[in-house]
């Protein structure tokens, strides 16, 4: 699976990137997370606030820091 977080750095997009990460080792699984702070790329997506974070392309949810937990129950279903 391909996570991907959007964001332009800040401390909120930055600690979900660390919860992504974690959620990733929790799982045991062979998952990617990816950082895009491209606000070309960001706006691209139709992204309107972050931090973002999106896994296999469909975006999950937006404006708001997942916990890990929260992230790994995404990545079961």
């Amino acid at each position: 699976m391909l996570i991907e977080v959007f964001g332009s750095g800040c401390a909120k997009c930055e600690t979900l990137t660390q919860n992504a990460k974690k959620a990733v080792e929790l799982s045991g699984g062979d998952h990617a997370v990816v950082k895009i702070n491209d606000f070309a790329a960001i706006a691209a997506r139709g992204i309107l606030g972050t931090p973002a974070l999106a896994i296999d392309g469909k975006l999950r949810f937006q404006g708001k820091v997942a916990s890990a937990d929260e992230i790994l129950s995404m990545l079961k279903a």
